[in-house]
């Protein structure tokens, strides 16, 4: 039995709701779109792993192009509220009570914060709820925490969108092979070795 309401809760809830919220999103186009941003901002901002999961379902419930608007900014207010919540309450603790090791992790964050942040953006490997979690106990401005974070979710959050879509092609055509999303599938896991690569030479 799940402490809190996590992606398993979330898929279940999905499925067996799916086709209301279509039929809610075609009937209240604008209403859903808010509704949608404001539960995004609020479920990532309680550092819930959601975010894969409601990544996915704005394919299906929007069109591509207002699903990636929608979730790359909801997706980076609720990381940089996230951030801000574990500054606010454990930074300092942190700070105060084990001074020589937060001081060496948070130079070694300072000292490539910004592209390592990017780098494990970039990555599926890495649950965004603990980076956000993480990146509050360091003392990086709030200001590159969600400019970077806007920029590096960006080509893994509409390859998940795209990937809702295609899953929802799937579902209401009944095709059960799909070329797309096997190739989205591929793109998702091709995109962090790419990228790593990309690291390694030019920074």
């Amino acid at each position: 039995m799940s402490i809190y309401y996590g992606q398993d809760d979330i898929v279940s809830w999905i499925n067996k709701y799916l086709k209301s919220l279509i039929e809610y999103s075609n009937t209240y186009p604008m209403t859903s779109k808010i509704y949608f941003f404001c539960i995004y901002i609020l479920l990532t901002s309680l550092s819930l792993p959601v975010a894969f999961m409601l990544g996915l379902l704005s394919g299906m419930l929007f069109n591509i192009f207002d699903a990636v608007l929608i979730v790359s900014f909801a997706s980076s207010i609720g990381a940089t509220i996230a951030f801000l919540i574990s500054r606010f309450l454990f930074k300092d603790y942190l700070e105060k009570t084990f001074i020589d090791q937060y001081t060496k992790v948070n130079e070694g964050f300072m000292r490539n914060g910004a592209y390592y942040l990017y780098a494990i953006r970039m990555s599926p490997i890495f649950p965004y709820f603990i980076i956000n979690t993480t990146f509050g106990l360091t003392s990086m401005k709030t200001s590159v925490f969600y400019l970077v974070t806007q920029i590096g979710m960006l080509p893994m959050t509409i390859l998940v969108i795209l990937m809702g879509n295609e899953m929802l092609n799937i579902l209401t055509t009944e095709v059960g092979f799909n070329t797309n999303l096997i190739i989205l599938l591929m793109l998702i896991g091709i995109l962090p070795l790419i990228f790593k690569y990309l690291m390694r030479k030019y920074i």
